[in-house]
């Protein structure tokens, strides 16, 4: 009997949950959106720090305590794209392990983050280099959610259940989100325009695409899951 309550809970927290926990943390206590300009200097990014400290600290620990949460997302789109791929789950798997590694993509730069608040009085330039290292790794490596889209996207189009799990324009735009995230690996070489970490390209409009992607993804999840569910019991 498939376990469709433990489906919505995995849909439910975390989707919604851990979006909010990512938001309260990262927007209204540590205050790092819009981000800090990259052209900032060490002194510069050390007040920040030692100006905020504590809220820093409070918003590190929500950030971290909600990026597990994403492993039970990743889990509930995995369970319903295994009722596509059947007994060959190739999608499956690899939408389930680039969830598990975006997980980690949330916790590494949050403990960077709470490494630099934890001792304000360190060396400015050396808080300015781990709050570089952080801004990268929470902002280039897009191909991890990319291999999620991906994965997504090419499981629907193999779809050919009589009642496809997922509509199939899903899969189109799960490639436009990977797509759309894409100018985030230009980080390394700009400090300034739309392609710095703090950019129209590299930041805002990927931020705005991986919110639009949970957003929909989340809907959509429990729709499929309703629907699994009805057709089970009129079986």
């Amino acid at each position: 009997m498939m376990n469709y309550s433990g489906q919505r809970f995995c849909a439910w927290v975390g989707g919604p949950l851990c979006m909010v926990l990512l938001t309260v943390g990262w927007v209204l206590f540590a205050r790092f959106v819009p981000p800090q300009s990259p052209m900032a200097g060490a002194d510069a990014i050390a007040e920040i720090y030692r100006q905020n400290t504590v809220p820093i600290r409070i918003g590190m620990m929500l950030i971290t305590l909600a990026g597990p949460l994403n492993l039970l997302f990743a889990a509930a789109i995995s369970s319903q794209l295994r009722r596509i791929e059947g007994n060959a789950p190739l999608f499956t798997y690899s939408q389930l392990a680039g969830g598990a590694a975006l997980t980690i993509l949330f916790i590494l730069p949050g403990q960077l983050w709470s490494v630099v608040a934890f001792r304000p009085e360190r060396d400015a330039n050396l808080m300015l280099l781990y709050n570089d290292l952080a801004w990268f790794l929470i902002i280039m490596p897009f191909g991890v959610i990319g291999v999620q889209n991906l994965s997504i996207g090419l499981a629907v189009l193999f779809d050919r259940n009589p009642q496809p799990v997922f509509p199939r324009w899903v899969a189109f735009f799960n490639f436009w989100v990977a797509l759309l995230q894409a100018p985030a690996s230009l980080i390394t070489f700009f400090k300034t325009g739309p392609f710095a970490w703090d950019g129209l390209f590299a930041f805002w409009l990927g931020l705005a695409a991986f919110g639009a992607w949970y957003m929909v993804m989340f809907v959509l999840l429990l729709r499929a899951i309703n629907r699994q569910q009805r057709e089970q019991e009129a079986n």
